[in-house]
Order: structure tokens, then C-alpha cells, then sequence
């Protein structure tokens, strides 16, 4: 149980790199949903994406959301692990070329 929580609080921390998903707005646009959480990256991370996706068009922020979730886990003996979910997004459009 011990390993599975040092396991799972490592996974959080860490995170990865910075992820995108197309989706379409309200306008019938695309929009890309970036995600770039954990303790390790940055929202910068979420800007590069973005360049990379938009290239040298540019890109217009949408929305822009973060948050930060602590958790604790009790164990046997008096051990105990904690710390905290690191989520961030943006939501971009790119730019016409033109």
C-alpha cells in the first residue's frame, strides 16, 4: 500500500508535458483545450504548446484555469504522505494567416 501512494504521489507531481485536444467552440471555430499540469511545469508550458500548435500565426486565450488540490494519506504507524494536484489549462484560438 505503501509503494501504491509513494507510486501515486509521484505521478502527480511529476505530471508530463504539456497536452492538447481540438474541440469546436460555440461559434463552430476550433479551439485547442491545452492542458499543462503537475508541480513540475509551468503555464509557459501551455504557452509553448500553443506556439507549436499555432505556429507563427499566433494564437488568441479563450480561457485561461488553474488550480491547486492538497491531499493526505494516513497510513499505518504514524506514516503519512502528502501534497498537492497542480492542474492548469488554456483554451486558445489561432490566428488567421494572413
Amino acid at each position: 500500500m505503501k509503494k501504491i501512494i509513494l507510486l501515486l504521489s509521484s505521478a502527480l507531481a511529476l505530471g508530463g508535458c504539456a497536452t492538447s485536444r481540438t474541440i469546436i467552440g460555440q461559434d463552430g471555430k476550433p479551439l485547442h483545450k491545452i492542458s499543462c499540469d503537475g508541480s513540475v511545469l509551468s503555464i509557459d508550458a501551455c504557452y509553448e504548446k500553443a506556439g507549436e500548435i499555432c505556429g507563427s500565426a499566433g494564437y488568441d486565450i479563450a480561457k485561461q484555469d488553474g488550480s491547486v488540490t492538497p491531499f493526505f494519506f494516513a497510513g499505518s504507524g504514524g506514516s503519512f504522505t502528502a501534497g498537492s494536484v497542480v492542474s492548469r489549462s488554456v483554451l486558445v484560438r489561432c490566428k488567421a494567416v494572413s
